[in-house]
């Protein structure tokens, strides 16, 4: 086997992850292997992929209050179009997953227990196909926006949070708390021990970012605004163009900043989401921030055009549009199985301009105009990856209570699906029939994945996540790195794996297998690469 020689950045505190797949250079002669055996110890036969996909749905009654005792002829489920028929059903309730729970346990502890054909505890009296399906693993990210959010609406939502962690963990539950300022720092790695996570959401109470600055620029324009508002009664600055082309000025600078440091949040936001596609089980991001602006400056471009009756504030509304970035984000969100729960920390403030600081209030229209801007975004990411958003409110506790729900009491709708082989992305709709009066929350956009794009998701999850799973048995050894060219070294990577991991077919008078190998890296500073194939 020929050992590739692989140029990478400096590898002092860097992570590499490689995963291998199936079928570079590995060839074994007709001697070594007789034809009539089976290569690599694989068989190779004609067969139709066919995977069973399972939608979380989450039902509420109109005191939205979760609704059990539903069976799976109450539900209908279509896919594209077209009507798919249950294969699989569960009806989970924290009293049912506490008890699947207790049997795995139990059965860790006694391997004399009955377990079924799967490996599974025998399901409890009353409990059917459920405990069979067993429990999915649970991942929180604790995502908190230190960038986007005030330090004092961080400080008091945190106090909520952490209180929800000590009450969301059971034995399937692991949360991880993850801090941004400009890039990601996982704070605390995934754990289920609830006093690691409460203390990572305590050490961040002295950080702040740019929103604080951002409030003082907003100030600073209001005050000039007000200024301006004040003099049109006399004729003064309104028809002085000299003035309008400088506050017009201002407020495209203050725009273009904060599309920029947006753009930061949503590349910090999508790289997290990437990491976690790899992951097996459930997957949900509690985003926590002060909002995030939809169009930026909006508020400030909208009274600019009523008080000087200028139309070139529409093309700036629609150039500092950045709507398109949270359906991206939505996107990837849906095609790594992660739903969002987000969560305005501004409260009841909302528009933090509205305060004493300032010689008069604020115009209604325009502090109305600021609060849906940030909140936008935050009621769209929750709706498109089937979750919850909260806002207007000093309290959570709301929310968090409602996303306990979800975690423990929903129904598990399966139906079989044949494999395209390619990246696909299907439309799922889901209704009650007979029962109209309910509030259905779900994913309605399923991302079927290649085997490619599967194996890719694992390398950047293995980037930020101790994972464990290593089917084809690789082992890695990395030599001694040396200097390359401008901050770049070379370090030599060899890979081994068994040969009864590789399937090889016949060609002339050899057997060859193929390998193709998937590399990516990260530093200590979060930097990381694409994914090199």
């Amino acid at each position: 086997m020929r050992h590739e020689v692989l140029q990478l950045r400096r590898v002092r505190g860097l992570w590499v992850v490689l995963t291998a797949v199936l079928l570079v250079g590995v060839i074994v002669t007709g001697q070594e292997i007789e034809r009539e055996q089976v290569a690599g110890g694989l068989a190779f036969i004609d067969e139709v992929q066919v995977t069973v996909v399972n939608i979380d749905v989450f039902v509420r009654d109109r005191q939205d209050r979760p609704v059990t005792g539903l069976t799976k002829e109450d539900f209908r489920l279509v896919q594209d179009g077209h009507e798919r028929t249950l294969t699989h059903f569960a009806a989970y309730t924290e009293e049912v997953i506490t008890s699947i729970m207790a049997e795995r346990e139990a059965l860790a502890a006694s391997p004399m227990l009955p377990v079924g054909d799967d490996g599974a505890a025998e399901p409890a009296s009353g409990q059917g196909d459920i405990a069979a399906d067993l429990v999915q693993p649970v991942h929180i990210v604790l995502y908190v926006d230190n960038e986007n959010i005030r330090p004092h609406d961080r400080n008091r939502v945190l106090a909520q949070v952490r209180r929800f962690v000590r009450e969301v963990m059971q034995p399937h539950v692991q949360v991880m708390v993850v801090s941004v300022q400009r890039s990601a720092k996982v704070v605390q790695p995934f754990t289920n021990d609830s006093r690691a996570v409460q203390d990572a959401l305590r050490s961040m109470t002295q950080l702040y970012g740019a929103r604080t600055d951002h409030d003082r620029q907003r100030g600073r324009l209001i005050h000039d605004m007000q200024a301006v508002t004040s003099d049109t009664s006399s004729g003064g600055l309104r028809n002085d163009q000299v003035a309008a082309r400088d506050l017009e000025d201002k407020i495209r600078i203050y725009a273009e900043e904060i599309a920029m440091e947006l753009g930061y949040s949503i590349n910090t936001l999508r790289e997290v989401l990437t990491t976690l596609g790899g992951l097996p089980g459930r997957k949900v991001l509690v985003h926590v921030t002060s909002g995030l602006p939809a169009v930026p400056a909006r508020d400030l471009i909208n009274w600019y055009g009523d008080l000087y009756q200028r139309s070139s504030t529409l093309p700036m509304l629609a150039r500092f549009n950045r709507r398109q970035l949270f359906e991206a984000v939505a996107s990837s969100a849906n095609a790594q199985g992660v739903t969002f729960y987000t969560i305005d920390a501004s409260g009841l403030a909302g528009d933090a301009a509205v305060s004493a600081e300032y010689s008069r209030p604020v115009d209604p229209m325009t502090s109305s105009i600021y609060v849906i801007n940030h909140q936008e975004p935050l009621l769209y990411l929750a709706e498109r990856t089937g979750g919850r958003a909260i806002v207007d409110s000093n309290d959570v506790t709301g929310l968090l209570e409602e996303m306990r729900d979800d975690l423990f009491t929903y129904y598990s709708l399966g139906y079989t699906l044949s494999s395209s082989g390619s990246d696909t992305v299907h439309r799922i709709e889901v209704e009650l029939p007979g029962h109209p009066e309910y509030n259905l929350v779900y994913r309605r956009t399923l991302v079927e994945k290649s085997l490619e794009t599967q194996v890719q998701d694992q390398v950047v999850s293995g980037l930020m996540l101790a994972l464990d799973d290593n089917p084809m048995a690789l082992d890695l050894k990395a030599g001694v790195e040396r200097p390359a060219s401008e901050g770049r070294w070379i370090l030599p990577i060899e890979v081994g794996f068994p040969i009864e991991s590789i399937a090889l077919l016949p060609e002339a008078d050899e057997y060859v297998g193929r390998v193709v190998l998937f590399v990516a890296n990260r530093d200590t500073k979060g930097r990381q690469s694409d994914v090199q194939r």
